[in-house]
């Protein structure tokens, strides 16, 4: 188990990441107050546990899919786990929520144009066994990307203490 001490180290060099990712190990080890080696060896491990991930995550209208849309999705019983796995699956799906409520499934899609939502939604989704209902919802504005969360948070550096109690009772997954 990491120490408070050593874990806020590890979050330190996220917040600056946040702030800018494409600085080097020398410059991020300078703000936190780290050695270069210190540095890359806590990245190294921060990536292989799954806490600290690399992307390029480009505009989907830029890239050809300015249609963004939500598909919430009631499956009939036992069938959320394949139809999750059908979902992820697709290329036209960026992301897919297994969730509380009404439905189970959210699904989050970029498409070339409306009808090609239309048709993925009727003709794709409509047609997969399990479904029991769905509901589309295009997004007029994206006012806030899902990502951009982690920038209020290296602004303002107001983590969740709770968040340590849950990492020791397991609920964030394995430390190892």
């Amino acid at each position: 188990m990491a120490s408070k001490s050593s874990i806020e180290k590890d979050r330190s060099i996220i917040r600056e990441l946040v702030k800018d990712p494409r600085q080097t190990n020398v410059a991020l080890a300078a703000k936190v107050g780290l050695s270069e080696g210190s540095v890359r060896r806590r990245m190294e491990r921060l990536i292989t546990e799954g806490q600290l991930q690399f992307a390029a995550i480009p505009s989907a209208a830029f890239m050809g899919r300015p249609v963004h849309t939500l598909f919430e999705i009631q499956s009939a019983p036992g069938a959320t786990e394949q139809l999750i796995d059908k979902l992820a699956g697709m290329p036209e799906i960026s992301y897919v929520y297994h969730v509380t409520g009404q439905f189970d499934i959210i699904a989050v899609g970029y498409f070339a144009s409306s009808n090609a939502m239309r048709q993925f939604w009727t003709e794709r989704l409509g047609h997969l066994d399990g479904v029991m209902e769905s509901r589309s919802v295009m997004v007029l504005r994206v006012a806030k990307r899902a990502h951009e969360w982690a920038r209020d948070i290296a602004v303002t550096g107001d983590e969740d203490p709770a968040w340590e109690a849950d990492r020791e009772l397991g609920v964030l997954g394995s430390t190892t």
